[in-house]
């Protein structure tokens, strides 16, 4: 039976704290230093961390690009961007698995596409109205058709950087049931050639559906509409193709749906020469 003593609430307590080791004096804690150190922090709100970059680009991380696009901001407009690092360090981060999906260095290519971005800022607030990382990522392709299509054909860029390959992102997507998706992202050859190659489908039934999709975006609200301008454009940004890749003939089979976006700066009647991603041969099973 339990005493008096022992049913005290206060005794209790003080029992419970004597019963927990004794701290080491390490992590011992000074309550007023503390509140000084908060104090000390509240002073100096407007001391600015050192964010210099480093001189090799292949260097800087997400962080990197973020502050970069800020000293290019102040800059440009003498203004000041206010950054967000949680949210522009996934804008960047999914700028540069652009790059590295189309075989470009990615730290490098994404310092060139924020130049090339800030040469088009007035056409960018005018057609988007803001200036802000999240929006010119929207102009990656516009980017890659002006400044990276025309070495290629030229033949004078290697794409060789790959941080993952296409074929695994692609049966990614897959996996997580996002069929649609494939074909947004990748276009029309790509993702007809990897259903036919690795899902065994036959021709037909990958131009059957291939259809109804087309028919279902092209009868949808604005945002289906957009889907579908989406994959026409990234079918042309993505050739050079394979010969033996799919669906090559796209603008043909599809000429009805495709007459409405003929007149888009992106549009072409031919895919683009050049060297094929050697990554395209996976798609094929030729490695």
């Amino acid at each position: 039976m339990r005493s008096n003593k022992e049913l005290d609430p206060t005794y209790q307590i003080v029992s419970k704290i004597m019963s927990k080791p004794v701290p080491l004096q390490s992590e011992l804690t000074n309550p007023f230093a503390a509140n000084k150190r908060k104090q000390k922090l509240l002073l100096n709100a407007n001391e600015k961390k050192d964010n210099t970059l480093p001189e090799d680009v292949c260097l800087w991380n997400t962080k990197s690009f973020v502050n970069y696009f800020a000293e290019l901001y102040y800059t440009h407009t003498g203004g000041t961007y206010k950054k967000t690092y949680a949210s522009d360090n996934t804008v960047f981060a999914e700028i540069g698995k652009f790059m590295t999906s189309n075989g470009l260095q990615k730290q490098e290519w994404t310092k060139k596409f924020i130049d090339w971005s800030f040469q088009q800022r007035e056409l960018i607030i005018k057609k988007s109205g803001h200036f802000l990382p999240a929006t010119i990522r929207n102009y990656l392709n516009h980017f890659y058709q002006e400044e990276v299509i025309p070495k290629i054909e030229e033949n004078t860029i290697e794409r060789t950087y790959f941080e993952s390959t296409i074929l695994d992102d692609i049966k990614e997507a897959d996996e997580e049931g996002k069929s649609s998706e494939i074909y947004l992202r990748f276009g029309i050859p790509i993702a007809s050639t990897y259903y036919l190659q690795y899902r065994g489908f036959k021709p037909e039934t990958v131009e059957k559906g291939l259809t109804m999709f087309i028919k279902s975006l092209a009868n949808g609200n604005v945002e289906s509409k957009e889907k579908l301008s989406q994959m026409f454009q990234r079918s042309i940004v993505k050739s050079p193709y394979l010969e033996d890749f799919s669906e090559l003939d796209w603008r043909v089979k599809y000429k009805q749906f495709c007459a409405k976006y003929s007149k888009e700066n992106w549009w072409r009647e031919e895919d683009y020469k050049g060297k094929p991603l050697s990554e395209y041969s996976k798609l094929l099973k030729r490695d």
